[in-house]
Parts: structure tokens; sequence; C-alpha cells
């Protein structure tokens, strides 16, 4: 099966999803206090309705696309939030070492999608 390219951006937009999960989790739990309805809190449901879009986003990329080169896409999800962090938690930074990550994990992903051309 030859992967579709519009199965590829999908789940380039699914990285945004998902990284979006994380950083409204991360958004629920600043101020929680012990107790289970604390957890119910909105930046906590709205990571959960995020993930659950991903989900069915990535479902449908697998089902047009080889799971050797979709998968690793999600990989480009450290990179959103690593970027997107800072502009919510100001104790968050980036520095030359994350920005090195992320060359590392954009050069990986793109010697996989290479990879699945030979």
């Amino acid at each position: 099966m030859k992967t579709k390219s519009w199965a590829i951006a999908l789940m380039f937009f699914c990285t945004l999803v998902t990284a979006s999960a994380q950083i409204s989790w991360k958004l629920g739990v600043i101020n929680i206090k012990p107790g289970l309805i604390n957890v119910l809190n909105l930046g906590i449901l709205l990571g959960f309705f995020f993930y659950g879009v991903g989900a069915l986003i990535m479902i449908i990329c697998l089902k047009y696309g080889e799971l050797s080169v979709i998968y690793p896409i999600i990989a480009l999800s450290f990179i959103w939030v690593n970027i997107f962090s800072p502009r919510f938690f100001p104790t968050d930074s980036m520095n030359i070492l994350k920005w090195v990550g992320i060359l590392f994990i954009i050069g990986g992903v793109a010697f996989v999608g290479i990879g699945s051309k030979k």
C-alpha cells in the first residue's frame, strides 16, 4: 500500500491536536487539589476531547497509509509541545539543546519518510 499524501498531511494536523491535549491537561492539573471531583475540570476534559479527536484522525490516516510511515509522524507532537508550552507556562523555556533535539526529531521523521519510498 502506498501512503496517500493527504493522510500524511492529516497526520501532521493530528500532532497539533495531540499536543493541544497535552497542554490542556497541564493547564487542568496546575491547581488541582486531592480528590476526584477536582480532576474533572475543563482542562482535563478538554485534553480527553483532543486526544479522542486525535485518535479518530489517526485511525483515518492509518486506513490510507502504511503504519511505518504514518506513526513516526506522531513524534512531531514533541516539537509542538516544546514550542507552545512557553506561551502557556512562563516557567517553561526553550534553549539550544531543545532546539537541537527538535532538529533531530525532524530529521528522524524525514529519514523514515524517505526510507519508505525505497
